[in-house]
Formats: structure tokens, sequence, C-alpha cells
């Protein structure tokens, strides 16, 4: 789902909507531990005037008639009871005063979340397609299965109408691959010159992106074959390694690329499904060469398909526990589509032009791990092809850098202490010796007939 052209023009991360992360979590806990005290205070309060009533009551009850100070004791007992009172009725008012603070917080959240993951026309069509027969789509009622995963019947009913959706691109006739996801793949990994970059940045996310696309070689000039996945091994001072892993979109819009790559509609179809696919075993193997150990941190970056394939990883439990997954920085993915993990962070871009961040058909829910990012449309061409282009990407994720909203920031600086420094020297008697690796690995399904490798030409449609 990915092209290759132009964009990569500066970007003002101020125009930038984002909903979720840090400043979800620090906002939402304050208003609710400030609202359960109130709370409390205000019952402690009713309690105490009662108290106050009562022994008010008992001192009159005992008192010796016309007594002056026994009438002056009930005055001032009189006043204390009505002002605890009052103080319970003030408390309970703060106490609703800042609920009500706290649901507006929400439901900004709520629209701003609503606006940076699915396209209004998005959602009216998909929603139509989901809900009635006679809809653009066509889709049948309860097609798609409840939220957090499509289901395979949603994407059969999908991918049968696909040749009616502009923005998908050029489908060959019903969809019917020589294999499967389960089929075992070929893979082959080459080392190649370490980046030279601090890879916890996001321009490092991006332009990696745009390299493992084949929008752009490697620093040196090396190109990267289709259907690779690149992977840096980046050590850190405290001898432990971090492990980023970059996962690329669509690259083939046959059905079954006959090249045997593995990024191809195929592809995508498995990765809807949350199921296995060609994609899924690539990752797999390349993560088993890094041989993690304690201490070890792996962090993904993902366009397009690829957050599908990583997004279907991370609700697979067995995976879970054999990779420490910190973080996935996702550039114009599916992130409402899937269930993350509480305990990995993600930062999602996706343009407000783009619709693929809206196929999962569902608004996304604010989440203090998830750091949602809409952007406005770039200049120039700002159509849905062009604003799915990993380039345009590349150009929002490197003004994220320059960004100061608390969620980004925070999530920014959970990568930098995640992976270091990221450059090729690391500080530290325990990193002395050990050097930065950067590998390619590329899969090749053996089900279909292979072509010869040709440099790939530019994309038509998302990826």
């Amino acid at each position: 789902m990915s092209g290759d052209g132009a964009g990569g023009a500066a970007r003002d991360p101020s125009t930038f909507t984002v909903t979720g992360g840090e400043a979800f979590r620090v906002n939402t806990a304050a208003l609710e531990e400030a609202a359960a005290s109130l709370a409390a205070a205000a019952s402690f309060a009713d309690a105490l005037a009662a108290r106050l009533e009562s022994a008010r009551g008992a001192a009159w009850r005992g008192a010796c008639a016309g007594s002056p100070a026994a009438a002056a004791f009930d005055s001032r007992a009189a006043e204390l009871v009505g002002q605890t009172m009052r103080a319970a009725l003030d408390l309970r008012g703060a106490k609703e005063a800042v609920a009500a603070a706290e649901a507006g917080y929400l439901a900004a959240e709520g629209r701003a979340a609503a606006r940076t993951g699915i396209l209004p026309w998005a959602t009216g069509t998909l929603v139509a397609g989901l809900g009635s027969p006679g809809s653009l789509l066509g889709i049948p009622p309860g097609t798609f299965g409840p939220p957090g995963r499509t289901g395979a019947a949603a994407v059969r009913a999908l991918a049968s109408v696909m040749p009616a959706l502009p923005l998908v691109g050029p489908w060959a006739a019903p969809w019917a691959p020589a294999g499967t996801g389960r089929d075992p793949i070929g893979v082959t990994r080459t080392e190649v010159a370490a980046g030279s970059t601090d890879a916890s940045t996001f321009a490092y996310a991006g332009e990696s992106l745009r390299q493992a696309q084949g929008a752009a070689p490697l620093e040196d000039g090396t190109p990267v074959p289709p259907s690779s996945l690149l992977v840096e091994r980046i050590p850190r001072g405290d001898g432990s390694t971090a492990v980023v892993v970059t996962v690329p979109g669509t690259q083939s819009w046959s059905p079954d690329d006959p090249g045997g790559g593995v990024f191809d509609i195929e592809g995508n179809l498995d990765g809807m499904t949350g199921g296995d696919s060609h994609a899924r075993q690539l990752i797999e193997h390349a993560l088993a060469d890094q041989k993690l150990g304690a201490g070890d941190s792996l962090v993904f970056n993902a366009h397009s398909q690829g957050s599908l394939h990583v997004l279907g990883l991370l609700e697979d439990e067995d995976f879970r526990s054999r990779y420490p997954v910190a973080a996935v920085t996702l550039l114009g993915g599916v992130p409402s589509g899937f269930r993350v993990p509480d305990d990995v962070a993600v930062l999602a871009v996706s343009n407000e032009n783009d619709v693929v961040p809206s196929l999962s058909g569902m608004r996304p829910v604010p989440q203090p791990n998830v750091v949602a990012v809409r952007t406005p449309p770039a200049g120039g061409d700002s159509g849905p092809i062009a604003a799915h282009d990993v380039t345009r990407y590349a150009a929002d994720a490197r003004a994220l850098d320059a960004s100061q909203e608390p969620s980004i920031r925070g999530y920014a600086l959970m990568l930098g202490a995640t992976i270091g420094t990221g450059v090729v020297g690391v500080a530290g008697a325990a990193g002395a010796g050990r050097r930065r690796e950067r590998f390619i690995y590329t899969g090749t399904d053996p089900k279909v007939p292979q072509a010869p490798w040709a440099p790939r030409a530019p994309s038509s449609g998302p990826g």
C-alpha cells in the first residue's frame, strides 16, 4: 500500500492533531483522583454534620431550662451544623464539576480521535456497507465481527467489492493466490552498512521505511530489494541490545506477486484477518536470528500493510512471550482494527486525506499507550493516493522530532530510553567492542513462478 512520489517538504508540527498518549494519561488520572477525593470529603462532611446535630440534641435535652450557657452552646452548635452541611454541598458540587470536566475532556479526546483515525466520508461509506444490504459497497449486514479484528468473512466481503473502490488500485479478477500465508517461504539475509543516524528519532523511522519500501537507497547507496525487512541491532551502554525492525507496505498489486514477494494483495488480506501470513513468517524468521535475551528490547517501524502484520503479531500471546516489544511507530497504518497491549507504546500517524487508516471502519478509542497523530494535507497533490505516500509520511515524521506536544514528547523520550543513543558509538564499558549492525531480510514465496528481480516502479495505489 505505498507510493514513492514527492512530498518531502518541511511540515509544521503545530498543525497536527494529537490525541491519546501521556497527556491523556496524566489529565484523566488527575481528574479521576480529584473527583474521588472530593466525593470522600463530601461523605465525611455529611457524617460530621449528623454527629454535630446529634451532640447538639443531646446537650439541649440534658441542659437546665433557660440556661444561658445551654442556649449559647445550642446556637454555636447549630451554626457549626449549618457550616458543615454547606461544606458538604460545596464539596459535592466541586466533585460534580470535576466529573463534568473529565467527561468534557474525554468527549474532546473522542472527537479528536475521530478526526485522527477515520475519514468522515469513509465512516459513512463503511458503516453503510456494514449495516444495509443496498449500500454502496453491497456488504451484507453483520459481515464484520466485533471491534478488535475484522475477521476472515469481512475480508472476503471487502475483497469482493474492492474493484469498486477507486483508492485501492488495480485489482486483478477475483482473488485466487497460488499459495497461502501458511506456506513456508524462503528467506535470505544480507548484512549491509550500519545506519549512521540516531535510530530513536522519528526522522529515522520515516527514512528507514522509505528505504524498505524501495523509495530511497541506504545511506551508502545500496538499494533494498523488494519483499524485504530492515533489521538494526544497536548496542546499549549496559550491554543489552535494542533491535529495530522496519516493515514496509504493499509492493505488488498482484493477488499473488509473480516475483515471489510477500507484500502483495494476499499479504493485505492475510494481515487484515490477523492470521498467518508470509510477511509474519519473514518477521519471525528475522527475530529468531536476533536471539534476544533478558534486558533486550524490540521496536517496530511499519507503513500501511506492514502495520497489519505487526499489530496482528501483538495480538499473539505466544509471540509476545518470546519477543519484548517496547514500541511501534506506524505511518499510514490501521491501528484501530487491532487490540494494542497496554504495555506496548504505539505512535500512529495518519494524513487527513489518507483512506487506509480508516479501512477498519472503527473509530479509535483514546488510550494512554497509543498516541494518534492526524496531519493536514500537504501542498500540491493532496488526493488519497498521494496522502498515503511513504515519502509524504517521512516528512511528517521529521516534523514530529520538533514537536513539543506532551504526548509526542513522552513517546519520543521512551524511544530514546529504549534504543539508547542509536548511533554508531556506544557509551559505557559494557558496550565496548560492540558495533551497530544492519541486515536486510528478503522473503520469497516459492508457490508462485519466479521472475528475475528488477528495480521497482513507483506504486500507483495505497499500501
